[in-house]
């Protein structure tokens, strides 16, 4: 073997520097995962807390003021923020809520869209943003915030 290829060899075969320049391309893939399997789990909670929210405001206003009169966003609003706190705690900040209430006389109405002052069903639409923390995220989604929605039809008891 050459002179100049022994010390192209001794330079090859040095490996002092490969297990940095590995965990410098490596740890930023393991980080965003980690972060990415905190948003899913942080997204499906909130889809779950959405769910459990939802039947609970139907029946609360159901049960204790639904003959009252027709219940409005702001009023459906205030009744979720009064009992927000003791179904979830902490996991959800219920200044991101928002509730939407809609009457439609039939389920054709809903799906066409066919709102109604007073219909024989009440659709109760929880939305709620929830903040992702994974970096790198601008790149795979609009905007670092997802909006979960929740749908609830309910009959109401005429």
């Amino acid at each position: 073997m050459t002179k100049t290829g022994r010390k192209l060899w001794e330079v090859a075969s040095n490996c002092r520097a490969s297990l940095p320049v590995e965990l410098a391309i490596i740890l930023p893939l393991v980080f965003a995962l980690v972060f990415g399997v905190i948003d899913v789990s942080r997204v499906l909670l909130a889809r779950s807390l959405l769910d459990h929210l939802a039947v609970s405001l139907a029946d609360d206003i159901k049960f204790n003021g639904g003959a009252a009169g027709v219940i409005t966003s702001a009023g459906a609003e205030a009744r979720l923020a009064a009992i927000a706190p003791n179904l979830v705690g902490g996991l959800v900040d219920v200044s991101r809520l928002n509730v939407t209430v809609s009457n439609y006389e039939t389920l054709a109405d809903f799906t066409s869209g066919s709102i109604s002052a007073e219909g024989s069903l009440t659709a109760y639409r929880l939305d709620y943003i929830v903040t992702l923390i994974t970096p790198f995220v601008n790149y795979l989604y609009s905007a670092s915030e997802m909006t979960e929605s929740v749908v609830l039809m309910v009959r109401n008891g005429r």
